[in-house]
C-alpha cells in the first residue's frame, strides 16, 4: 500500500475575474472553475477537473488517488456557445451585442464543419489563426471589434476550465489608420438643413442635428423620452442615461407628427433595431446622395454637434453628460476641435514667431 504522501492533491478555484470571491480560491459557493494540484504516485499534476461543483471535484480527486484517471467530457462548441450566450443574457447585455456573438458563433460553426473541430479544446491558436484568415470585414477597425468577442468567449471557455489556456491571447489586433472626424461644414450643414422634405423627416434630421443621438436611439424616441423640451432616457447601446435639452420650437413640431406604434419616427410596424435603423439609413441617403454630399453619413450628425458644443463653450464633462459617452472617448475623438485647446496652442506658437532672434559670434 502506498503511503498517505503519495497522495497530496489539493482542490482550488480558478476565479474568474470579475468574481467577487477572487481572494480565497478555496471558497465553496460560486461558480468558477475547479482545479486540481499536487502529487500522485510522485509525480506532479495540475489541471482542471472540468466542474464548477466543489462536490464534484472532491469526487473526481478520489477517483485520481485511486489511479482512476477520470475521462473529462468532452465540451462541444455548441454547448460552450450556449453558455455564453445564457451568461450574456443574465448579464442584461442588450440585443444588438448579443446578435453580434450568435453571427460570430455561426461563422466559427461552419468553420469547425469544414475543417474538423467540433469540441472547445480543438479550436487552437493555429486552428483561430486560420479562422480570422476567413473574415469577409473589408475594414480592420470591424475585424479587430470581431476579434474583440472572439478573444472574450475563449476567456470565457479558459475560465470555465474547459480549456487549459485561451488560444486567442497571442493573436494580435490588425493595425488601423485612426479615422480623422468630419464633422459637416457651415455650408453643408445649412444646404442639409434646407433639403425639402416631408414633415416626418424634417422632424427626424433635426433632431439627430440638434441631438447628438444615434440613428438607432433617434428611431425609437417617444413622447416618454422627453422632460419638457429636454431629452431624458437611456442609450441603447451602453444603457447610460442622458440629458439634452432641444430647441423648444423643434419640440413643437416633434408634437404635431402623428406617432406610429408610440413612436415619432417608426417605419412601417416592425420594433427590430436593425429593420429601423436600416430603414432610415436608406431614406437619408436618397436624400443626400453622395453626388451632392460627398462623404455624407447619419453618424456625422453626431460628430457636428459635439464640435459646435465645444465652440460654444460646453466643457468635456457636459458633453459627455449628454451623450452618454466617457470624458475619456469624447478627448481621444474631440480632443483637438476643443477652442480652448487650439487657442493655448496658437498663443504658445505666437510667442516663438515674435522671439527676438539670438545674436551668433561669427569668427
Amino acid at each position: 500500500m502506498m503511503g498517505e504522501e503519495a497522495f497530496m492533491l489539493t482542490l482550488w478555484r480558478r476565479h474568474r475575474s470579475e468574481c467577487r470571491h477572487k481572494a480565497d480560491r478555496y471558497f465553496r459557493k460560486c461558480k468558477c472553475a475547479m482545479w486540481c494540484e499536487g502529487t500522485v504516485e510522485g509525480a506532479y499534476r495540475r489541471e482542471s477537473l472540468k466542474t464548477r461543483s466543489w462536490e464534484r471535484a472532491e469526487e473526481l480527486k478520489r477517483e485520481i488517488e485511486d489511479g482512476k484517471k477520470p475521462a473529462a467530457p468532452a465540451i462541444t462548441l455548441r454547448y460552450a456557445t450556449d453558455t455564453f450566450i445564457a451568461d450574456l443574457t443574465a448579464q442584461n447585455r442588450t440585443g444588438d451585442t448579443i446578435r453580434k456573438y450568435k453571427l460570430l458563433f455561426k461563422q466559427l460553426a461552419e468553420f469547425g464543419e469544414r475543417n474538423g473541430p467540433s469540441d472547445i479544446a480543438q479550436f487552437t491558436f493555429d486552428v483561430l489563426v486560420k479562422f480570422r484568415g476567413e473574415w469577409a470585414e473589408a475594414g480592420p477597425a470591424t475585424r479587430n471589434k470581431k476579434l474583440d468577442r472572439l478573444k472574450a468567449f475563449f476567456g470565457f471557455c479558459h475560465d470555465a476550465g474547459w480549456v487549459p489556456t485561451n488560444p486567442t491571447k497571442a493573436i494580435k489586433p490588425g493595425s488601423a489608420l485612426k479615422a480623422r472626424v468630419q464633422p459637416f461644414s457651415a455650408d453643408e450643414q445649412r444646404r442639409i438643413l434646407a433639403k425639402p422634405q416631408t414633415a416626418r423627416i424634417r422632424a427626424f434630421v433635426h433632431t439627430l442635428y440638434h441631438s447628438g443621438l444615434r440613428i438607432s436611439d433617434c428611431c425609437f424616441l417617444r413622447p416618454e423620452d422627453f422632460d419638457g423640451n429636454c431629452i431624458r432616457r437611456t442609450n441603447r447601446k451602453n444603457q447610460v442615461e442622458i440629458y439634452v435639452p432641444m430647441p423648444p420650437d423643434l419640440k413643437a413640431e416633434l408634437d404635431r407628427v402623428s406617432l406610429s406604434g408610440g413612436y415619432y419616427f417608426l417605419i412601417g410596424e416592425s420594433v427590430n433595431l436593425h429593420t429601423q435603423t436600416d430603414a432610415w439609413r436608406s431614406v437619408l441617403n436618397d436624400l443626400y446622395p453622395k453626388s451632392e454630399f460627398p462623404g455624407f453619413h447619419p453618424h456625422r450628425f453626431r460628430h457636428t454637434r459635439v464640435v459646435e458644443w465645444l465652440a460654444a463653450g460646453l466643457t468635456m464633462e457636459e458633453i459627455s453628460g449628454m451623450l452618454g459617452t466617457s470624458v475619456k472617448i469624447l478627448e481621444k475623438h474631440y480632443a483637438s476641435f476643443a477652442p480652448a485647446r487650439q487657442q493655448v496652442v496658437a498663443e504658445k506658437l505666437s510667442r516663438t514667431w515674435h522671439a527676438a532672434p539670438k545674436l551668433v559670434r561669427v569668427k
